[in-house]
């Protein structure tokens, strides 16, 4: 490794412009985090930087002039420099390369990068979001040598890392969450760098969530000071920055890339102006990530015939983000614009919870949505789209679907429900049977019948006993409608029907059941 720097210093020194416009342009590159899968095997350095498409770098440790990258420049270039930045940040400092880069004559140079290992980056600007990096780079790498094993290096971050950088950060109130947003961000790259196959996702997007949670606080935080025009320099480094991070970031995690995207835009970036610029920036990207990125700004200013279009055309895609646009207008009790959401992305939502993989994934979603449908039935005192949901929604939403139909007294529908749930009359809760009993003995009918026929199907004795138990209290629900003479018949028709079971004609002799 030192021995390619000390190559590259020699070769490209930084006495001349071009080297280091090169210089400029690869720690760009590094510190947006364009470089993906950067790794060394041997004497060979690989890397994939995103720049206008994806350039493939192949460095050569030994000999450096045989260095390529499929970009096709013939010297040394901007994804060259970058690649080996992030394979030497790995282990040294950027800090450390710089300065030897900056300062040493060549015979010196392999020496110094040798021993750059225990130069410490300590400090930092207060309003240099490079320097903040820069530190929070060699705070990583100093913690990342210290862990015993690999295994400990996730749940390090959480509990060891970023607790170590909270006390380390800027004590000025208002650039202090600007400082942990960018940590948390930089945490949320190293989870995402590590994630591999062979690790759970879940296990890999929890870990992630709790930064994106502090990306959420942190920005809250800096709701009134990021009108402070003191900050605006590094409130513009961090909108690009979070843009690229979102444009760049690949499956599975665009969508916690994409919420540190929401919240930053949500209480950070919040003026108008910035917002027509950020579109701007965003015009002729079409990906998912770009796609999101507009249909949010567009959000935020109320524009949502050109918010929806963008949800209409990317249909299912955008599924698992419209919930946050819509607990956003439910919040803030907007429900003209909520009414206007609900009825393009209800159908997208719908489908999206039936095509999840398992159950408790989508009765977690389903109970989710039916909660935002909730609060806007109370707003707007309608409940069509709340009732469309719950049957769409079958059979996740039963508990809430079950719950509405009896509060509502639509007690016919309900036993509609439980029969077409397949559930038995013994299983059903006592004191709603006693409530429809009084008000509506009609609709048990059909419960009483399907629990009679079921307990002839089984025949033994102790089933029929439990039939002409169930008969006496359907004859009760007959004589409250006045049906008697109907009544009558289907006891005929069951006697005749079930004539051969003499056990059960036996249990209707007990009874005293007759046609009479």
């Amino acid at each position: 490794m030192e021995q390619f720097a000390a190559w590259l210093i020699d070769t490209y020194p930084l006495s001349e412009d071009q080297n280091r416009q090169t210089l400029k342009e690869g720690l760009k590159l590094f510190r947006q985090g364009n470089v993906i899968h950067a790794y060394q095997e041997g004497s060979s350095l690989t890397g994939k930087v995103q720049d206008n498409g994806q350039k493939h770098v192949l460095l050569d440790a030994e000999i450096g002039d045989l260095s390529r990258c499929s970009c096709g420049a013939s010297t040394l270039c901007p994804h060259q420099v970058a690649t080996f930045l992030t394979i030497w940040s790995q282990t040294n400092t950027i800090a450390s390369l710089i300065d030897a880069w900056k300062d040493e004559a060549t015979e010196n140079i392999v020496p110094v990068l040798a021993s750059a290992r225990t130069k410490e980056v300590t400090s930092f600007e207060d309003t240099s979001l490079a320097s903040w990096l820069d530190f929070v780079d060699y705070q990583h790498a100093e913690f990342k040598s210290s862990i015993p094993t690999k295994r400990t290096y996730l749940t390090g971050l959480t509990h060891a890392f970023f607790p170590k950088l909270r006390l380390q950060a800027p004590k000025k109130a208002e650039i202090r969450p600007l400082f942990l947003l960018h940590a948390s961000l930089y945490c949320m790259e190293q989870v995402i760098s590590s994630y591999d196959s062979s690790q759970p996702y879940q296990y890999i997007a929890d870990i992630l969530h709790r930064f994106v949670d502090i990306v959420e606080e942190e920005s809250k935080g800096l709701f009134h000071s990021a009108i402070a025009f003191q900050l605006d320099s590094l409130l513009k480094e961090s909108r690009q920055l979070i843009r690229l991070k979102l444009l760049q970031q690949e499956e599975p995690f665009i969508r916690e890339m994409f919420y540190v995207y929401q919240f930053t835009w949500n209480d950070v970036f919040q003026r108008r102006n910035w917002m027509a610029s950020e579109l701007k920036e965003l015009e002729g990207k079409d990906s998912l990530q770009a796609e999101l990125a507009k249909t949010h700004l567009l959000f935020l200013q109320k524009k949502d015939e050109a918010a929806l279009k963008l949800v209409r055309k990317n249909g299912n895609q955008y599924a698992p983000y419209v919930f946050h646009w819509l607990q956003a207008l439910v919040s803030a009790k907007a429900k003209d614009r909520l009414e206007n959401w609900l009825s393009t992305a209800l159908p997208i939502v719908t489908d999206y919870i039936h095509s999840e993989p398992t159950y408790d994934r989508k009765r977690q979603l389903t109970k989710h949505l039916l909660k935002l449908l909730t609060d806007y039935a109370l707003e707007t005192k309608h409940d069509q789209l709340y009732k469309e949901a719950l049957r769409k929604l079958m059979p996740y939403s039963y508990g809430e679907y079950e719950w509405f139909l009896f509060e509502t007294k639509s007690y016919r529908k309900w036993v509609e429900l439980q029969l077409w749930m397949g559930f038995e009359l013994s299983g059903l809760e006592a004191y709603k049977l006693k409530e429809i009993k009084k008000a509506d003995p009609y609709a048990l009918f059909p419960l009483y019948h399907v629990a009679i026929n079921k307990a002839l199907e089984q025949r033994n004795k102790t089933a029929y006993k439990e039939a002409t138990s169930l008969l006496k209290a359907l004859h009760s629900l007959y004589k409250k409608e006045k049906l008697e003479d109907v009544w009558l018949q289907y006891l005929q028709q069951l006697k005749e029907g079930t004539k051969r079971l003499r056990s059960f004609q036996e249990e209707l002799k007990k009874g005293r059941f007759s046609y009479d």
